[in-house]
């Protein structure tokens, strides 16, 4: 096991960002010093208001407290790392600053499906069962998509075997978690990043056609009538051509009648992006006018290599910040990270998400605590 140090060991190194909150023991366990001033980032480097880095520590705020009063789902993706026993502060900070829960790679099809004849539920149902056992809300991720497929789906050569095949398993999937899980990515990341943004070419859309997304929702609805269903997809966070692309295929579902209730951004960043400049809240809001659900499914904000730690840290948290704005001003419906601890992010090396490698929370914690409180 790691040993965690005290959460404050770096505060004399780093200026302090106090959260501004006064709270009561019901939400939070204590109030909190009033908010430092933000100071602005560098104009070259990010636009947005800089948050000033501090490391609170995480026993003072409960994440999960606060957004529970605000109606929102605030999320992390998790892995194996949940039941490990050298491991046990992974679950506690989970646990504590979480109220939402999504499989990293547990309930794509490879890891639920890799025999054509037979589903391997086991440790998805051990990160569900968990997650309800613990109060918390489950995000399905993900029922088709063209990457984690097991190779006997490419061995399929006729449209009617495939779609077929593509029924079975969301129908088999959506029945087993029924009551258990109900927001699924149904489909994710179809939309390509060619130019003009075509669906993207993968036995789905090769075999069946376009209409296999279609397809895929009605299959979920069909399966558990009372699920909430999400197209999911990356590097549409702000005003651009795929999120046209997304906008105009939600669009169109909506046109025929096809079971969908909200679109996930993933939200992968850096510390370059300019939340503002991007039009994120526009976009979001362009698509709650639809009468969606729309959530940021998948948020880490890596540092860019090369850079003082110092200033980066507090442009992580601005991107952080700005984003939950955002996704609060528009009546969002989840706000998930994806990961727990730097440690375990599929960017490690980026170190991109709100709690250190030794689960410390970091400046961009006390950014969205300052968030939900507002």
């Amino acid at each position: 096991m790691r040993s965690v140090h005290p959460a404050l060991k770096t505060l004399s190194l780093l200026a302090p960002l106090t959260l501004g909150l006064t709270l009561g023991a019901a939400r939070a366990g204590g109030g909190a010093a009033p908010p430092a001033t933000p100071t602005p980032a560098a104009p070259t480097t990010n636009p947005a208001a800089a948050v000033q880095p501090a490391r609170p520590a995480a026993s003072n705020v409960s994440l999960r407290a606060l957004a529970d009063a605000r109606g929102l789902l605030l999320g992390a993706a998790v892995n194996q790392t949940l039941f490990d026993p050298d491991e046990p502060e992974y679950a506690r900070t989970l646990n504590r600053h979480f109220n939402a829960v999504v499989a990293e790679n547990a309930m794509k099809w490879a890891g639920l499906h890799n025999n054509r004849e037979a589903f391997a539920f086991g440790f998805a149902d051990a990160i569900v069962n968990t997650a309800v056992k613990n109060g918390q809300t489950v995000r399905g991720h993900t029922l088709v998509w063209h990457d984690s497929l097991p190779p006997w789906v490419y061995t399929i050569q006729t449209r009617e075997e495939l779609l077929r095949a593509m029924q079975d398993h969301v129908t088999g999937v959506v029945t087993h978690f029924r009551d258990r899980v109900r927001i699924w990515d149904v489909v994710n990341e179809a939309v390509s990043d060619a130019p003009g943004h075509p669906l993207r070419p993968s036995p789905f859309l090769n075999l069946i056609g376009p209409d296999f997304i279609d397809e895929a929702f009605r299959a979920a609805h069909a399966a558990d009538p009372g699920a909430k269903l999400y197209y999911n997809d990356y590097n549409t966070d702000g005003l651009n051509g795929k999120s046209d692309a997304v906008y105009e295929l939600v669009r169109g579902m909506l046109a025929r009648g096809v079971p969908i209730h909200g679109v996930g951004f993933q939200a992968h960043l850096n510390t370059d992006f300019d939340v503002k400049g991007a039009q994120v809240q526009a976009n979001l809001q362009r698509f709650r006018d639809l009468g969606l659900d729309v959530q940021l499914t998948e948020v880490d904000v890596q540092l860019r290599p090369a850079r003082p730690e110092l200033g980066e840290l507090a442009r992580q948290a601005a991107v952080y910040r700005d984003l939950l704005r955002a996704c609060l001003n528009v009546r969002c419906a989840g706000f998930v990270t994806w990961g727990v601890t730097d440690f375990n992010s599929w960017r490690a090396g980026g170190k991109p998400l709100i709690f250190d490698d030794v689960y410390d929370p970091k400046p961009a914690f006390a950014a969205l605590a300052q968030e939900l409180a507002r």
